[in-house]
């Protein structure tokens, strides 16, 4: 079986984490964004942004999947 030939920068496991942690972390911040300036001023905002921030991953992907794409419309 062939290795899989990766650039000298992602040799490691630990690199794949690194660039994995810093994508969410952007992502995170940028629903984190979304949600602070495209939904009005209401309970309902203020209920996702805390959940985002409480629970980043999932609450960043739900409000992805349940929320961002009305605005695309």
């Amino acid at each position: 079986m062939l290795p899989l030939a990766l650039p000298y920068f992602l040799e490691s496991a630990r690199d794949l984490e690194v660039i994995g942690a810093i994508i969410g972390i952007f992502f995170w911040l940028q629903m984190i964004r979304l949600c602070a300036t495209r939904e009005p001023a209401s309970t309902q905002k203020y209920l996702w942004l805390a959940f985002m921030v409480v629970v980043p991953g999932v609450g960043s992907l739900l409000y992805f999947f349940l929320r961002v794409h009305r605005y695309q419309r």
